[in-house]
């Protein structure tokens, strides 16, 4: 049985991951095994520092001017989830909701949708997002849990380091270095409604270099709409990858990553048409691959220097709205550099190209039907230390040109204050954009159809979303954000308080009407064609704060705690402040409980609540409580035994169907289980 001093260590190790210590002599923990965590004495555990995503360099949180939140690989462990969106749940100001047992709405404060285009999600340094709309297809992200290291969520604008689309947050998935992950892992998962496992095998090339290979494998059952009926929504995925992490032990690191996957979808979607039934439910199956390749070299060139660069190439085919194909690269450079001892400059430049190939249907057409476009961005920021150890200020900008809007002048300030080793102010003002999607401006979409009537001259109505509307008129979303923060920390207990102020402009919540015009299909039908198109220039406003706060009670007792409150307000051109139809909760609620039995029985549980959404049409999302509760039990060191409750008050629906497909019904989440054996050897 573990020591109490042993399991003090464990606890603190975890508890600093989870944003609850203080680094003065820092150490990369990246470098670090278990077994080196057990041999460091408490104040060597106190002492670690990890690279956040807010700095691009090694950085403790605590010093991190901005809303860090950072969910480790043990978090993940004990909370029991097994796809990235449902740990995500575990951060403040992040609004994640089910819209069924394949898709995922994700944002951060606010303006959440399935095409949600105001997050930046990241996984090692690669972008992942759909070219389509500049958002992210959370159901083709399906990694493996146990590689990922930590998940840093940046909770505002990052756009001064990151580029275009951190406008409200960015979300970097960091995996685990070769060397932590050797040997042979297998786990196996089965309950009422998926079953997945996964191999996993870590290799050593020299003493300073390993490598690692894996793949899995899920398959998830449909669930029910509100209504009863089978919704249809059922999919098996496939993924692996394999890395290799290379060292000269000394100056030189070198990441090779290469990941695939390929899914099939179960889809239920209304398909506009212009005869009765004139929105019938439509089957289908869609399937997804995708293949990456990245490379990264880093060079430490001095005690005051550092050089990286990174270069990657993404291949996506999705038949998610239509059928299409992308192409992309990308080339990403930074040079650090200490001046004087009180500038820390980061500087570096990026190029993306890609290409994509739309096949249009019915509903969705794009033209040209296959574009080339790139991206290109030069940025530069310094970290002042005006008093050292004490107060610093950090002004940064990038600049950003696409082949859509043109160029983007994205700054960026900020100013840390610690008075001593517990306590951080901070606070920060920037700005960020979109990056403008091929959807905005060269889609047309065929909306709805009205059906005949006497009003309509017995004819139907085809709405016809027309991109040509816009034509070199859609610029960039953008946001000036203002932040304010304060961070509380000792060895128990820990405390995190941002509050936020965004106003945008260019939002595209306006549909403009053209002339309608009487036609004839190719099938000799007659119907009334009325054009429509978005206008982005509607202003808007979001305000409201988010607390996360962890107790390490006893050794064996940790508490962890989150709360959110969001307000949105948005200007139409008439001048009124209206609530969006958004999916955004006001207020969201959470709490943690981890408590070790025994050294080899665990117990978690995870309470929940998220406030209702606003209605879309005749469809509200009402509040709902979620409980989940896992325990796990290791009868031999290297086996783990764990039986996982999920949603287990009551069932409920967490967001409406994506209305861009049409008005379906709702789904709704139940209760369901499942047991998961791991073995380590």
């Amino acid at each position: 049985m573990l020591s109490a001093s042993t399991k003090l260590k464990l606890c603190l190790s975890a508890l600093l991951l989870s944003l609850n210590c203080h680094a003065e002599n820092q150490q990369s923990i990246d470098t670090l095994t278990s077994e080196d965590l057990l041999a460091m004495s408490l104040e060597q555990v106190m002492a670690l520092s990890i690279t956040t995503s807010v700095s691009k360099k090694e950085q403790n949180v605590k010093d991190s001017a901005a809303a860090v939140f950072v969910i480790s690989a043990e978090d993940i462990r004990r909370s029991g989830a097994t796809n990235i969106p449902e740990a995500l749940r575990m951060a403040p100001g992040l609004q994640v909701a089910r819209v069924n047992a394949s898709q995922w709405a994700v944002t951060i404060r606010g303006l959440n949708d399935r095409a949600a285009n105001k997050l930046l999600v990241l996984m090692d340094g690669r972008t992942l997002f759909f070219p389509g709309f500049s958002g992210t297809l959370w159901e083709t992200l399906d990694m493996l849990m146990e590689n990922i290291e930590r998940i840093e969520v940046i909770r505002g604008p990052g756009a001064t380091l990151w580029g275009a689309n951190a406008v409200n947050g960015v979300i970097n998935i960091i995996s685990k270095n070769a060397k932590k992950t050797q040997g042979t892992q297998l786990s196996i998962a089965g309950g009422d409604e998926q079953v997945f496992g996964s191999a996993r095998y870590g290799f050593q090339i020299d003493a300073h270099s390993f490598g690692r290979i894996h793949a899995q494998g899920k398959k998830h059952d449909s669930y029910r709409n509100t209504n009863g009926t089978d919704a249809y929504d059922g999919w098996d995925a496939q993924q692996g990858g394999v890395q290799l992490d290379l060292s000269d032990g000394d100056d030189d690191a070198v990441k090779i990553q290469s990941n695939f996957s390929r899914g099939r979808f179960d889809n239920q979607q209304t398909a506009p048409r212009l005869t009765a039934p004139y929105f019938p439910a439509v089957r289908s199956q869609q399937d997804s691959n995708m293949f990456s390749l990245l490379s990264r070299w880093d060079k430490t060139l001095s005690a005051d220097s550092s050089f990286s660069l990174q270069a990657y190439y993404d291949y996506q085919q999705h038949e998610f709205y239509l059928p299409s194909t992308f192409h992309q690269f990308d080339l990403d450079s930074q040079y650090r550099l200490k001046l004087f001892d009180r500038h820390d400059l980061i500087l570096g430049g990026g190029y993306r190209f890609i290409q994509d190939q739309f096949n249009n249907n019915a509903i969705f057409q794009f033209s040209p039907g296959s574009l080339d476009y790139k991206l290109y961005n030069g940025f530069i920021q310094d970290e002042i230390t005006l008093v050292p150890e004490k107060l610093k200020f950090i002004l940064g900008t990038k600049l950003e040109h696409n082949d859509f809007s043109g160029l983007q002048f994205l700054p960026n300030t900020r100013l840390i204050w610690s008075p001593d080793n517990n306590h951080s102010v901070w606070t920060a003002l920037s700005k960020a954009g979109t990056t403008p999607a091929r959807s905005k401006e060269e889609m047309d979409i065929w909306l709805t159809t009205v059906p005949a009537s006497a009003q309509t001259g017995n004819m139907p109505v085809k709405v016809f979303g027309q991109s040509s509307f816009m034509r070199d008129r859609y610029k960039s979303e953008e946001v000036i954000a203002y932040e304010l923060g304060y961070r509380f920390q000792t060895s128990k207990v820990s405390a995190d308080l941002a509050l936020f102020y965004n106003d945008y402009s260019r939002l595209p919540f306006i549909i403009s009407a053209g002339s309608p015009s009487v036609t004839v299909s190719e099938s000799g039908i007659p119907y009334i064609l009325q054009p429509v198109s978005l206008i982005n220039d509607v202003r808007g406003y979001t305000y409201g704060s988010e607390l996360s706060g962890a107790w390490q009670a006893t050794d064996y007792w940790k508490l962890n705690l989150t709360y959110g409150f969001l307000e949105e307000r948005y200007k139409t051109s008439s001048g009124n402040l209206n609530r969006p139809v958004y999916g955004t909760p006001q207020n969201q609620f959470s709490l943690r409980s981890s408590f070790d039995i025994l050294s080899n029985l665990e117990l978690d549980f995870w309470l929940r609540y998220v406030d209702k959404l606003a209605d879309v049409g005749e469809k509200p999302v009402s509040d709902y409580t979620s409980l989940n509760l896992r325990l796990a039990y290791r009868p031999v060191r290297n086996l783990e035994l764990s039986v996982v409750g999920d949603n287990l008050i009551e069932p409920h629906v967490e967001f409406n169907p994506d209305i861009q497909l049409g008005d379906y019904q709702q789904t709704l989440l139940s209760r369901h289980f499942y047991l998961k054996a791991k073995l380590d050897l």
